[in-house]
């Protein structure tokens, strides 16, 4: 199982603050099926990069194989 609640992303840049995350509350149970889908820009790979726990640099909560 993956449970998230109020993930963020940011990024800090000249023009100011860009959430390429904001407040993500997902949950997957065991055996769910998951697609991510949405446009260019939209933060899927952001996310999946979070779930796999490839990137620290967010806030929120992460729960993994929670019994």
């Amino acid at each position: 199982m993956i449970r998230i609640r109020n993930l963020e992303k940011v990024f800090k840049s000249k023009a100011g603050l860009f959430y390429a995350l904001r407040r993500i509350d997902l949950d997957v149970a065991r055996g769910d099926f998951v697609t991510v889908m949405g446009p260019a820009g939209a933060g899927k790979s952001t996310l999946l990069h979070a779930i796999g726990m490839l990137d620290s640099e967010w806030t929120g909560e992460y729960t993994f194989l929670e019994s």
